[in-house]
């Protein structure tokens, strides 16, 4: 039996586990596949981070490489994991996978794929990013064409001929449409209401910039809506080199714009004709971001130079109101060979019986603690800062809750 459990091994499991060992608690941590198995399993091949290198900071052991300024490829990021995992000598077990916790006893008690087992406290590390969420709506069974969800996704070369349609705007389904326009394909976009922020604003990334005017270190308690938690992220991209994405440089580059999705019956597709309000809502993001950064930059008087123009709100598409906008296509007549679910992802913490959360099913935590004794969850957004859900984050918050564990096995 271990003092403590860790379920998951990708940053935030590495990361706990490293502070743990700084205070000789033994553990383990279970893995339901390999180090950074959603990294491996759930992202296409031209994935790439979409924080800069400098922000690749787990305990003891930040960036050292020699482009701070450059987004590490997916790969190279598995590679990365598995290397800090070796080097640190972490206690991992590899494709066990945990399908039921209690507490019970003064213990919680596992079930695994390899048996049952007992430990005295339990770390959940499984991110907020766990399952792909498809659309109730999206019902194509009664058709040949290719649907799979964004975690499914590979390589553009992998798709079958034929127009492609990915449903969502947010950072996955601009970053997938990007990777098929560059391999020629011909895609159609349905968007939604998501902001967009530049790459690089008067020479700083967009990261640099979220420090420097404290949306780093917002908390849940200055969100106007709890599920803004989990919501999707702003449409930016690390591929390349990195660069800003935008409903309108797609559309330059020959992607048909749609609006939101709205359901599927009888062979026809419907949308919402939103589709000026979903680009009107990704330009105010930026204006009121590149906004906050001018005040920011005059309030402390400092010098940066001035914004180069690279976000499309400088060069507004002149015909927009000339778009088509039809509220329904037929996949069939429009030569449509794949869709692509870029819906977002959804958590499910079902196989912890514990009275534990919220009504949305998210943890109800102080920082990482549960209420329910021996319970404590790690490497999720908005855990205790925006930044918790991101490698820049997890060393504060894993020192804190391996300070709490620490103290919870002294009194246990």
């Amino acid at each position: 039996m271990n003092d403590i459990t860790i379920v998951g091994a990708g940053h935030a499991g590495l990361a706990a586990s490293v502070c743990l060992q700084k205070y000789n608690i033994e553990h383990c941590v279970l893995e339901r596949g390999q180090v950074g198995e959603s990294w491996r399993s759930q992202r296409w091949n031209n994935f790439y981070m979409n924080t800069p290198n400098w922000t690749l900071n787990l305990p003891g052991k930040p960036y050292g490489g020699n482009n701070p300024d450059g987004f590490m490829a997916k790969s190279d990021f598995v590679k990365y994991l598995s290397n800090y995992a070796h080097d640190q000598d972490i206690p991992i077990k590899e494709n066990i996978e945990v399908t039921h916790a209690k507490f019970l006893d003064k213990h919680w008690h596992l079930r695994t794929n390899d048996g049952p087992s007992r430990t005295r406290a339990l770390l959940v590390a499984t991110s907020t990013y766990q399952h792909p969420h498809i659309p109730a709506c999206s019902n194509l069974a009664s058709t040949a064409i290719l649907s799979l969800n964004a975690a499914n996704y590979r390589t553009p070369d992998a798709l079958p001929p034929g127009k492609i349609l990915v449903v969502g705007s947010a950072q996955s389904g601009m970053q997938i449409v990007d990777d098929l326009l560059y391999a020629g394909r011909d895609v159609i976009l349905s968007t939604g209401k998501t902001g967009r922020v530049p790459r690089r604003y008067r020479d700083r990334d967009l990261n640099y910039w979220y420090d420097k005017i404290g949306l780093m270190d917002r908390r849940p308690g200055d969100l106007q809506d709890p599920r803004q938690r989990w919501s999707g992220q702003p449409q930016i991209s690390g591929w390349n080199g990195g660069h800003t994405v935008s409903l309108q440089k797609f559309h330059r580059n020959g992607v048909r714009l749609l609006g939101r999705y709205a359901g599927f019956d009888e062979g026809i597709m419907h949308f919402r004709q939103d589709l000026r309000e979903n680009m009107d809502a990704a330009d105010r993001h930026s204006k009121n971001f590149c906004r906050t950064i001018d005040n920011y930059i005059k309030a402390e008087n400092l010098e940066f130079p001035p914004d180069t123009g690279d976000d499309p709100i400088h060069d507004p598409i002149k015909d927009l109101n000339v778009i088509p906008e039809p509220n329904q296509i037929s996949p069939t007549d429009e030569g449509i060979s794949t869709i692509i679910w870029a819906t977002g992802f959804r958590f499910d913490y079902s196989w912890i019986e514990a009275n534990a959360f919220d009504k949305y099913g998210y943890p109800n935590t102080i920082r990482g603690e549960a209420s329910i004794p021996g319970l404590y969850f790690l490497g999720m957004n908005y855990l205790h800062t925006r930044k918790s859900g991101i490698v820049y984050g997890i060393t504060d918050d894993a020192k804190h809750v391996a300070a709490r564990i620490r103290d919870y096995l002294k009194t246990d």
